[in-house]
């Protein structure tokens, strides 16, 4: 701390020089006299400043020294006390409080209590149908309803539609409304396509309404939506908003589904007729040969029937398939 004595000699560097400059009556020189002595103080207090800052600034000393000279000798009279002064405020007076970024807790003990896997619904068809049928407990039958809405397919129509007998009243309701609430969506989105089929738009948005308006009309049917008179009403209308399709655009899509319903309205040559369309057309052989061997199959017919589901890539074809290939030909 030897150079503590360079404190009052900057101080009267800095004062000589402004006195000089506001007395004398040759400016050019007063001005350059007063540059030397406030160069003089900056390099005092620079000095002086250098003591105090900490180790990493101490051991490189000429860049931070650097810059608090010319941090000071860029502001004349009050530069070098204002940045003598700031920076050992800074250094020496810190916030007497400090937001601490993270909190201390006790480690969490382990669960001392086993899981009850008997409360776990099993999220499979069989385990939810077993469940909503053996389980005493309305809660997990509940639970076990929730679960449908993770399922595709007609399979949890027919869950919900079984939940529909049960003895609990929440769970009746419950089974009610999910299936009201599949139905409306479905209805809902029927009409609005009705409804833009009405206007008159381009022809690739008529194609995108009208084939999205029979696929509803068909879920309604598969996924067991529509019963009795209502199930062959919606068949209808499918039907006739697929022939429609397929008059129009010709695309193989239009009749491998307009082939599914006529199957599902008992009309095996009509639909036979318009899966051998789809093929012709370049649908994949995998997704027509089972539907042609059900016509097959329809019509007895039963040699057909073993040569299609032989030319299916059973690789390719769906899990469900596989015990009528099994079956068949084994």
């Amino acid at each position: 701390m030897s150079n503590y004595w360079l404190i009052p000699f900057g101080l009267a560097a800095e004062a000589g020089g402004v006195s000089l400059l506001l007395t004398s009556s040759q400016t050019m020189e007063a001005v350059a006299t007063y540059a030397v002595l406030h160069a003089l103080a900056c390099s005092a207090f620079t000095l002086v400043l250098l003591v105090f800052m900490p180790q990493r600034y101490r051991t490189m000393r000429f860049l931070p020294g650097l810059f608090l000279f010319c941090l000071q000798f860029a502001i004349p009279v009050i530069g070098s006390i204002g940045v003598f002064s700031g920076v050992l405020l800074a250094l020496y007076l810190p916030r007497l409080e400090r937001d601490v970024p993270w909190q201390i807790v006790e480690a969490p003990e382990l669960p001392y209590k086993p899981l009850d896997l008997d409360s776990m619904v099993t999220y499979t068809e069989g385990g939810l149908r077993q469940v909503l049928r053996e389980a005493k407990d309305p809660d997990k039958r509940l639970k076990a309803l929730l679960a449908t809405r993770q399922m595709a397919g007609p399979e949890p129509v027919d869950l919900l539609r079984s939940a529909l007998k049960d003895p609990a009243d929440d769970v009746r309701l419950l089974a009610y409304s999910m299936l009201e609430q599949r139905e409306k969506s479905l209805v809902s989105e029927a009409s609005e396509l009705q409804a833009q089929l009405k206007n008159k738009t381009s022809d690739k948005h008529q194609e995108r309404a009208m084939r999205r308006l029979g696929q509803i009309w068909w879920e309604m049917v598969y996924l067991g939506l529509a019963q009795g008179g209502l199930r062959h009403y919606y068949l209808e209308q499918a039907r006739e908003v697929l022939v429609t399709l397929v008059g129009k655009y010709d695309r193989h899509q239009d009749w491998r589904l307009l082939g599914r319903i006529e199957l599902e309205m008992d009309n095996p040559v009509q639909a036979g007729e318009a899966f051998e369309v789809a093929l012709e057309n370049g649908c994949s052989p995998e997704s027509v040969y089972p539907y042609l061997a059900e016509v097959a199959f329809l019509a007895r017919d039963f040699s057909r029937v073993r040569y299609l589901l032989a030319r299916c890539p059973q690789g390719r074809s769906h899990p469900s398939l596989v015990p009528l290939f099994d079956s068949w030909l084994s």
